[in-house]
């Protein structure tokens, strides 16, 4: 699930990626420590990829000298890491992160441990990746274009005691594409993960424009019954909102309410 997560929330923005820059810095790695389930531990990212948000290095337990290689993807508000020795994966990091501080869980196919990692020193870029914001900055004005809102967060709503390994990466938000088809017209087509169930809000078809704002309804008389979508747009934003949920199609607790930035024309 983890990485099906990971695809649809980059999914947006992997066509508008264009030269990969790796945060160099100064060469220094990033130094965090702390323990894992009580053990100290020391971790070190050597490199990332500032448009992927991804990031690679190693680290070990301070009573032992073999290394275990990291893969990471920055989620902004969370973590996720994977480490390998000789290959072969033998755990996952879920983790949330405030300031220089990381907490969250470690696990494998047998056990849970609680992780505290700090930032100790080094090369604070190496944990930078290119935000929705960055991308908004470079589009144009334009109507037309894609919009989207992200928000990832560790998701625990299924562990339990009989599933105590079920942590992964969650994702709430979606995008909406934009194409002109008139002078007050304009085709749609939008889709939004909500809730720790995962529940999706799909729509498309043509929004016509009423004083301020595009309107799409199917009912062509607004007898209040139908779906109706509302977008109102700003400065290289949208307001997008829902009404009657249900006859919209949307799954049982998807909905559509939400703030959305340009990222791409």
């Amino acid at each position: 699930m983890k990485k099906l997560l990971y695809f649809l929330s980059m999914i947006f923005l992997s066509g508008f990626i264009s030269d990969i820059a790796i945060a160099s810095g100064d060469g220094k790695p990033l130094i965090l420590k702390g323990d894992i389930g009580g053990y100290k531990v020391e971790m070190e990212i050597s490199s990332s990829v500032f448009d992927s948000a991804t990031f690679e290095g190693r680290y070990k337990y301070m009573s032992q000298e073999n290394y275990l290689s990291i893969k990471g993807n920055n989620y902004g508000n969370c973590i996720y890491i994977e480490e390998y020795y000789d290959g072969e994966t033998t755990g996952s990091f879920y983790l949330d992160r405030a300031g220089d501080t990381l907490t969250g869980h470690w696990l494998n196919e047998t056990k849970v441990f609680t992780v505290l990692l700090v930032i100790s020193s080094g090369n604070s870029e190496l944990l930078t990746y290119k935000t929705l914001e960055d991308y908004n900055a470079e589009v144009s004005d334009k109507i037309a274009g894609t919009y989207q809102i992200s928000y990832s967060y560790i998701n625990d709503y299924f562990v339990s005691e009989e599933s105590p390994f079920a942590y992964e990466i969650g994702f709430n938000g979606g995008f909406i594409i934009f194409e002109e088809v008139g002078a007050d017209s304009l085709k749609f087509e939008l889709e939004f993960i909500c809730g720790p169930t995962f529940h999706f809000a799909t729509a498309e078809g043509i929004a016509v424009k009423q004083g301020d704002v595009y309107v799409y309804s199917e009912d062509p008389y607004d007898m209040g019954e139908n779906c109706k979508i509302v977008f109102k747009f700003g400065d290289k934003t949208v307001s997008a909102e829902a009404e009657n949920s249900q006859s919209c199609g949307f799954g049982a607790r998807a909905y559509v309410d939400h703030e959305l930035i340009k990222v791409a024309d």
